[in-house]
């Protein structure tokens, strides 16, 4: 009786022992530090000289072996520890059917126990002392091993929540994200959508521009049909452009879409300085897009909103390239939300668009001005051309005149009178006669110049250059070639000036160039008529010759071809022979 109340003294005091280790494992919440702790408390409780823990999952299979020896100097290797697993499981799952082994140790030495969990084995537990162990030590031990398998499955169970935990909040990260991404796509396709409707806005403003155009009759009318597109582009009631002058104000053009004289009355003419900081001159000189609405809080948005007396506005610049011209304004969108940015971007383009067409109108006014203004220069130019002509024909032909009636006459009658001397010294007498026939020759030249005879004729204007190139060639033997094709319904001016020019470079040739050859072409081109001289001659520095006395025929080249509306190029180098290029125009 004694002995029984021994043992279950003992018992009570190992099982009270395991119970309170058994609490001590409860406090950990991870698996490695149960396992470790659990060794640790089963080598100290049981006096054993190694303990062992092998834990498997679900299939049955060893994923985790812990094993710790009392003396830290002896290490188990891996064999050892499989060997007592294998055993452990043996004995604890069929000890009827377990055969003893040569390599296992002495019996009563080696102890083992499965752990159980929900009705499952989770693991294998086992301790070996060379004392070997009491009835009492291994039914506390199987207790140890429950509260074991319960601390291990908690660990687990909270290992398993921790991931749950970790994944829910992985999955909740990965839930924003793809939230975030969501919202990114929609709001990139919205962008897309309203930069899609934003470009086809502004494509349609620009071919209304393109339109209104060609089909305006001024820019009123201009203004007028573009206002109009861009109030129904941009849903608004009311679109305006604003001009700056040249005393840095800005006034409304006339033709603005749904602008009544009440509307105009309120309008005043606003001041505008490039370094002013009001919101007119940001808008026109700093680009400054300026979007405003009854909803909003600011004072001096509302204040602008009642000066206007409207509900939203939209203003943008107003350019043509660097040139500011203004603002464009529309007021009142017909939409619930106000105007929005797309809009500004088709009152940029339209903006854009108008001020070069605004340019176009003031190059083409321009032009036009200075068209008029070269219309009556040429005018004054022809009459200038026709009454000189017409003058010095006068003088010419008196000139000639004068000179055949009274020069020349005497001059014949002197040659025939001396040639009635028949006795004496004749030398002398010959010799004035040779003279007075040179000097005949000579006034025939220069009435032949100033007024030849041919030339009101048809076909006279051929007959006469080649009279004089037939002159050419009698006082320097140089072989003259004609290309003439001039139409004979030329005024008498034209062919008066193209006489002129053509006689003035043969007359060159004849005086400077002692030439051997000479080419002369003249033919109607290009609505006037063109000329072209070319001799083989000695020729000359253009620049020093223009500016030398004695030579001012090529000046009058120049200045005959210039008044005529014309051009003269006068080309030529030393041993190089010379070339003479004019046109004359024929129409007026």
């Amino acid at each position: 009786m004694e002995t029984v109340d021994e043992l279950e003294s003992g018992f009570w005091e190992q099982f009270e022992t395991f119970q309170s280790v058994s609490i001590d494992l409860a406090r950990f919440r991870d698996l490695d530090q149960v396992a470790e702790r659990a060794l640790e408390l089963a080598l100290d409780l049981t006096k054993s000289s190694v303990a062992f823990l092998a834990l498997v999952d679900d299939a049955g299979d060893h994923k985790q072996v812990y094993s710790r020896a009392a003396n830290p100097a002896r290490e188990l290797n891996v064999e050892e520890v499989d060997m007592m697993i294998a055993r452990a499981t043996d004995l604890a799952e069929r000890p009827e059917a377990y055969t003893p082994r040569a390599s296992d140790p002495a019996p009563g030495s080696f102890f083992g126990q499965t752990l159980q969990a929900g009705g499952r084995t989770i693991g294998v537990i086992g301790v070996v002392s060379e004392a070997g162990y009491t009835a009492v030590q291994r039914r506390a031990f199987s207790l140890f091993a429950n509260h074991l398998a319960a601390a291990i499955e908690i660990a687990r169970l909270h290992q398993r929540r921790q991931e749950m935990v970790d994944a829910l909040v992985n999955l909740r990260a990965d839930l924003d994200r793809s939230e975030a991404q969501r919202l990114l796509s929609e709001e990139r396709a919205r962008g897309t959508e309203r930069l899609e409707r934003a470009h086809d806005l502004a494509v349609e403003a620009l071919l209304a521009v393109s339109v209104h155009a060609r089909v305006g009759h001024s820019l009123t009318d201009f203004y007028r049909r573009l206002t109009g597109t861009v109030a129904q582009l941009v849903g608004a009631e009311k679109v305006l452009f604003w001009q700056l002058n040249e005393n840095r104000t800005l006034t409304a053009i006339p033709g603005a879409h749904g602008i009544d004289d009440a509307f105009i009355a309120r309008l005043y003419p606003a001041p505008c300085d490039p370094d002013g900081d009001d919101l007119i001159s940001r808008i026109v000189y700093r680009d400054f897009t300026y979007r405003a609405s009854r909803g909003d809080t600011d004072a001096y948005t509302l204040k602008v909103l009642d000066t206007l007396g409207v509900s939203t506005a939209i203003s943008v610049p107003w350019r043509a390239g660097d040139q500011r011209l203004g603002l464009v304004a529309a007021y009142d969108s017909k939409q619930p939300e106000g105007f929005s940015r797309e809009d500004t971007w088709v009152l940029h383009k339209a903006g854009l668009a108008a001020g070069l067409v605004w340019q176009l109108r003031q190059a083409e006014a321009d032009l036009k001005k200075t068209v008029e203004r070269l219309q009556k220069v040429d005018s004054a130019r022809q009459l200038l051309l026709k009454n000189a002509s017409t003058a010095a024909d006068k003088i010419r032909k008196r000139f000639a005149n004068e000179l055949h009636d009274d020069a020349l006459q005497k001059l014949t009658a002197a040659e025939l009178q001396l040639q009635r001397v028949k006795a004496g010294n004749l030398a002398p007498i010959e010799d004035a006669v040779g003279l007075l026939r040179q000097a005949e020759e000579a006034v025939r030249k220069l009435l032949f110049e100033v007024r030849p005879p041919a030339l009101e004729m048809p076909g006279g204007f051929e007959e006469t250059i080649r009279d004089r190139l037939q002159m050419l060639g009698s006082l320097t033997g140089a072989e003259a070639k004609v290309d003439l094709d001039l139409p004979d319904d030329i005024s008498y001016d034209i062919k008066s000036t193209v006489f002129r020019q053509v006689v003035e470079a043969i007359t060159n040739v004849e005086r400077h160039a002692a030439a051997t050859r000479v080419e002369v072409l003249v033919k109607a081109e290009d609505g006037g008529v063109h000329g072209l001289i070319v001799d083989n001659g000695k020729g000359f520095l253009v620049a020093e010759r223009e500016h030398l006395p004695g030579h001012l025929g090529l000046l009058s080249l120049n200045e005959r071809a210039l008044l005529a509306g014309g051009w003269c190029k006068i080309s030529s180098e030393p041993g190089k022979g010379s070339r003479v290029e004019f046109w004359i125009p024929t129409l007026p």
